[in-house]
């Protein structure tokens, strides 16, 4: 894969990954704030039933009970709070309710009435529920919610205020010569009592553990992080599709670019930019250019013509590209003339490889033409060379070489 396709790869990789996180966190969040919502949502339509229940008892027991009492078939201080305490009522429907919960291996809540004064001493209000309960009487808010953390466990609390006084809550707590006697001999009479009619006495609350919810929440939120994750891995094959079809293309351009038509080697393109960058930092190593020509080839174009030629071009590369080394380079930089640069460790090195290339083409017998033979001009790279002064002494030795009789290795060391 081309480098820059690469970089571009690796950059929409990681991008994703950084929106992938940044969505399962805030998909995280929203999960949770939706499992909080409903969960409220729930413990305030227990709370309105448990209010329903409130009014009815005051709106449709009681009068019956009061009724009875004023013909005279029950007896006027009589007082059970099974039937005439709708706090009494209400905690041990919600036990039951709990004992339901715990037989389907549901996580029990927490069910209280918080008041200032209560009967009952399961029902005194601890400093923050006084707090709220200030609030609801003074009708700032008609309703509370927390979320809490106790002991490592999250619990969501829920609050909204009993139904106001009404006139038949006064028989039982304006004051205790009003009450019945039998609810003055249980409860005593202090507790309970001294209220008005519009006041809000206490506030029911309920607290649920948000384990088994969280639990839920977090199995629909591994299955949502799945999906998006295939998602997102789908996406990234297909931006990976069509990266590596634009590399393959970048390829066919880079060829064209840097490689020769007919010959599939090095053009002179290439050639140039690399002899501009020829240097001498190897100390132990020469760095060797070799300037090869086929000898007589304009009469080959003219007795066998240009397409017979090109022939002679492509197996002259074949030949020499099958005898240079993997660290060597080959070029085409002209009509007939190629190219070399080679690493060689001394001159001697550097003769005898252009000696086996020239032999190489020489016992090679090319399609309609027979055998011919190549001009090759050496030169190595000095420290104060340049890289046309390089190319101009090569040159210069090739030809030398073609003027003493071609089929020759000509050495030009310096100018």
């Amino acid at each position: 894969m081309a480098v820059a396709n690469t970089k571009l790869l690796l950059k929409t990789f990681v991008l994703m990954g950084v929106v992938y996180i940044f969505v399962l966190l805030s998909a995280y969040s929203m999960f949770k704030s939706y499992a909080l919502e409903e969960n409220q949502a729930k413990l305030q339509d227990l709370i309105m039933h448990n209010k329903a229940l409130h009014t009815y008892v005051e709106e449709q027991l009681k009068p019956v009970i009061y009724a009875l009492k004023d013909q005279g078939n029950i007896d006027k201080d009589f007082f059970d709070p099974k039937l005439l305490s709708f706090t009494y009522m209400s905690r041990n429907i919600m036990q039951e309710y709990n004992k339901q919960r715990s037989a389907n291996k549901i996580e029990e809540i927490h069910y209280k009435f918080a008041s200032n004064n209560p009967r009952n001493p399961l029902n005194q209000a601890n400093a923050h529920e006084l707090q709220i309960l200030k609030e609801f009487s003074t009708n700032k808010r008609d309703k509370h919610h927390e979320h809490m953390l106790t002991n490592n466990h999250e619990y969501i609390f829920y609050a909204m205020p009993v139904t106001t006084n009404v006139e038949s809550c006064m028989q039982c707590h304006s004051a205790p010569q009003k009450a019945p006697k039998s609810l003055v001999e249980q409860y005593g009479d202090k507790a309970g009592f001294y209220e008005k009619v519009g006041d809000i006495r206490a506030f029911v609350s309920v607290t649920m553990p948000l384990e088994t919810e969280f639990i839920k929440m977090r199995r629909m939120f591994k299955l949502f992080a799945s999906i998006l994750l295939i998602l997102l891995l789908i996406v990234f094959g297909i931006i990976f599709y069509f990266i590596k079809q634009l590399d393959h293309k970048d390829a066919k351009l880079l060829e064209q670019a840097n490689k020769d038509a007919l010959t599939k080697i090095y053009n002179r393109h290439v050639f140039n930019e690399d002899l501009e960058n020829m240097n001498n930092q190897r100390k132990s190593i020469g760095q060797y250019l070799m300037i090869i020509d086929i000898d007589y080839f304009k009469s080959v174009n003219d007795t066998f013509g240009h397409a017979t030629g090109d022939i002679v071009l492509v197996q002259l590369s074949e030949i020499i590209s099958k005898n240079i080394r993997e660290h060597d380079k080959f070029y085409r930089i002209g009509g007939e003339e190629f190219a070399i640069f080679s690493l060689q460790n001394t001159l001697e090195d550097a003769i005898e490889f252009a000696q086996r290339l020239r032999n190489e083409v020489k016992m090679f017998s090319f399609e309609k033409v027979g055998f011919l033979s190549v001009s090759i001009g050496i030169t190595i790279l000095n420290a104060h060379d340049t890289g046309s002064k390089f190319f101009e002494r090569a040159d210069r030795a090739l030809y030398n070489a073609k003027n003493t009789g071609r089929d020759k290795v000509n050495v030009l060391l310096d100018s």
